[in-house]
């Protein structure tokens, strides 16, 4: 197993940095967050869909780009670091099952019915609801699911709604074996996520170290905050390289036992993104309380996708019963 990025994946993450990072810019996201309730931007979502990212592993025959999961957890990885809101997994799941959803038209969230809390993300933007149930797959209206919108949210760009799954009349898509496959793509998509926020907390705490002066001296000078960090890069370097095992343990099955795998990289990532979040907003110190500095922004992130596809307590029992 190569965990080395060809150059043609080191080439796909480049490119999409740089859309990203015009695309979604420091003030575009102060701007929408700062926004009771910013509307869905479909425009940007569409944007998206033009590139490719919502069919990364659709077959190219069906209107994708026929990638593996290898290299939609490169990608995701960039999305989560430059904070892209939006039902970014439920959507690339819904690829070959929800029509539209490649191209940008269908707006898919999804739902996991083995979820203890349910919520439903994006409920007002959702054209569709993903449902992922132990007796399989199937697909809902959000009106048929969704509650009353959160009126202020944990993360203000991610808009959220209680739910209520009842699959008498929802429409089946797919049996038990698509839902536990599409569980544990969800998983490893949500955990390069986590990886990106954590990564993006990260590039911010370091680059404000830089630039604070304390004392005379930039605050990254400082032992402690050297300290704080190290630690933070340890947990991406220790996270990345898991979500890219389970992507390539999905493309290649022989190679070692795809839910594991995926667990271990849920757990790891979240670890990560919320252990990150933190420390991100501890380096700027007062101003990482601040509406204006991003900061808050990776840490709220980090602990609304943490509840997804698996809690951390949930995941290590998983993992514990495989061990026993």
């Amino acid at each position: 197993m190569d965990l080395m990025p060809s150059a043609d994946q080191k080439d796909l993450r480049a490119g999409l940095r740089a859309w990203l990072g015009d695309a979604w810019d420091a003030e575009r996201l102060r701007a929408a967050a700062a926004v009771p309730a910013p509307p869905f931007d479909r425009k940007a979502w569409k944007a998206l869909a033009d590139l490719g990212v919502l069919g990364l592993t659709l077959p190219e025959d069906e209107g994708g780009m026929g990638l593996g999961l290898a290299e939609a957890v490169l990608v995701f990885e960039e999305l989560g670091r430059a904070l892209v809101p939006g039902p970014l997994v439920g959507t690339l799941l819904a690829g070959g099952l929800v029509p539209g959803a490649a191209d940008g038209d269908a707006i898919v969230s999804v739902l996991d019915t083995a979820e203890p809390a349910r919520v439903l993300e994006h409920p007002e933007a959702a054209t569709d609801v993903l449902i992922l149930d132990d007796a399989g797959v199937f697909l809902l209206a959000p009106a048929d699911v969704a509650g009353r919108p959160a009126a202020h949210p944990l993360d203000p760009l991610t808009p959220v709604a209680p739910a209520k799954v009842v699959l008498e009349g929802a429409r089946p898509i797919g049996d038990a074996a698509d839902a536990a496959r599409l569980r544990r793509t969800g998983r490893i998509l949500t955990a390069a996520l986590q990886v990106g926020v954590a990564q993006g907390a990260l590039d911010l705490a370091v680059r404000y170290a830089g630039e604070r002066i304390q004392f005379d001296r930039v605050i990254g000078s400082f032992q402690s905050v050297k300290h704080l960090l190290a630690e933070a890069l340890v947990r991406v370097d220790l996270a990345r390289p898991a979500v890219l095992v389970a992507a390539l343990t999905v493309d290649d099955p022989g190679s070692g036992d795809p839910a594991e795998a995926a667990a271990t990289a849920k757990l790891l990532a979240d670890a990560a993104a919320s252990g990150n979040g933190r420390t991100g907003v501890q380096v700027h110190g007062g101003m990482g309380f601040t509406w204006e500095v991003l900061a808050h922004l990776y840490v709220k992130r980090a602990w609304v996708q943490e509840t997804a596809f698996g809690t951390a307590a949930a995941l290590a029992e998983e993992l514990a019963a495989g061990i026993a």
